[in-house]
């Protein structure tokens, strides 16, 4: 949670520090396609069955928008999906496909550019995120839970990449993040009791796309 605070304040003073934007141009718009890495398995199991409940990687999309209020700051506002497959590991449900979590991050982060000359434009960033996530449940888990879903949380997102400039107007961009989550899924079984498993996801996300400069 202090690391949490410590990067709220960050992006806050480097947000507000300067509020006017560069001149034209200095704005861009892009997309990545993503890689979620990383896992993460239940703080507990199933009920008397023994078998915990997993997340696993899966591929995403994103969009961003940046904006430059100084030189070598630059501040990146994103949205973006991935699909986490659930299963089942262990115990009398061993193997039990559990569908899908769609987790959309809504990130801001601040970003240092160091002032180099070339084609190449690196970076690192600090920010936050906010997971909002939805899950779809496969036909096996629904005869299972007569509901079942994954809470949202707010978390810090540690980033690094470089830009690579083809002309005027477009980029190439590859970039790598460390974007927190910590879920609490709720399954409330078919005779109504309610069980709460705690996930804790440290996923590395791999990007690469093309930026459009106006």
């Amino acid at each position: 949670m202090r690391r949490f605070h410590l990067a709220c304040i960050v992006v806050v003073i480097l947000l507000i520090g300067n509020p006017g934007f560069a001149e034209k141009g200095d704005t861009e718009v892009g997309f990545r396609l993503l890689w979620v890495t990383g896992s993460a398995t239940s703080a507990g199991t199933i009920a008397d069955t023994g078998s915990s409940i997993t997340l696993s990687s899966g591929p995403g999309i994103e969009f961003d928008w940046v904006l430059w209020p100084l030189d070598e700051l630059t501040v990146e506002l994103a949205v973006g999906a991935s699909a986490q497959p659930v299963k089942t590991s262990g115990g009398s449900l061993g193997g039990l496909d559990g569908g899908t979590l769609w987790r959309i991050p809504l990130s801001a982060v601040a970003q240092y550019r160091p002032d180099l000359y070339g084609s190449f434009d690196p970076y690192v960033g600090l920010g936050v995120v906010y997971n909002l996530n939805t899950y779809a449940e496969s036909s096996a888990y629904q005869e299972l839970f007569s509901r079942a879903g994954f809470s949202s949380d707010l978390n810090v997102v540690v980033q690094a990449g470089v830009t690579y400039t083809l002309n005027l107007r477009w980029s190439a961009n590859l970039d790598l993040r460390y974007m927190g989550m910590s879920t609490t899924g709720t399954f409330t079984d078919i005779d109504g009791t309610t069980q709460n498993l705690d996930f804790k996801l440290d996923p590395w996300v791999i990007g690469l796309g093309f930026r459009f400069r106006y």
